[in-house]
């Protein structure tokens, strides 16, 4: 009867096993720290969220963890009347996003949020705040100084509502790197699997 113990790997296969598998759990590692990194989260914005105000500001502008990329990141900022108050393109300088607005009235605002960061992967939000606001004085009449025989001047057309929400962009991207990373993570996981098979049916021969 056979009484020897297990088979032992020769010093130079043991290392190559060893780095084989220190080299997959740093990979592993490196891939479930990926998307923590690859999200470029909200650090604040102005108006704040939940805040109220009581000047009406000009513009609301987001800062955010990372550079984004500002021709696919867009803001819409609704009013308490339910139109978009924003007045052209949003404009991104490094990691902050900002978004004109028409003159507010007042009420709550909703700020609907849409970003792609520098490594392509997007990320959206809302958050609300309220403007406290005086309302717009109405204007005063002109007196006509033609006239009582003359006919009535044309009545001024109504303003118009404020205009639309800055152009939006969808690129509906995503990041690739995960997967680059899973595939590099499963070519080495066999690798060091038959390094390993191939030692022992070296050693048991």
């Amino acid at each position: 009867m056979d009484r020897r113990g297990p088979a032992r790997l020769s010093p130079r296969r043991e290392t190559l096993a060893r780095a084989a598998l220190v080299l997959v759990v740093g990979l592993v590692a490196l891939l479930v720290a990926q998307p923590a990194r690859a999200h470029s989260d909200l650090e604040s914005s102005s108006p704040k969220a939940d805040s109220t105000v009581t000047s009406a500001p000009e513009a609301v502008s987001l800062t955010f963890g990372e550079v984004i990329r500002g021709n696919f990141s867009t803001v819409v900022v609704t009013g308490p009347d339910g139109v978009k108050y924003g007045d052209g393109p949003a404009r991104a300088v490094d990691k902050t996003l900002t978004q004109p607005v028409k003159p507010l009235v007042a009420g709550e605002y909703t700020v609907a949020w849409r970003i792609v960061s520098a490594d392509g992967h997007p990320r959206q939000g809302v958050f609300r705040f309220t403007a406290d606001v005086p309302a717009a004085p109405s204007a005063s009449p002109v007196p006509s100084e033609a006239p009582s025989s003359a006919p009535a001047a044309a009545a001024p057309a109504p303003s118009a509502s404020p205009a639309a929400a800055g152009r939006s962009t969808d690129d509906g991207g995503t990041s690739w790197r995960p997967w680059a990373i899973s595939g590099v993570v499963a070519v080495i996981a066999l690798a060091g699997a038959a390094v390993l098979a191939r030692s022992r049916r070296g050693v048991t021969r």
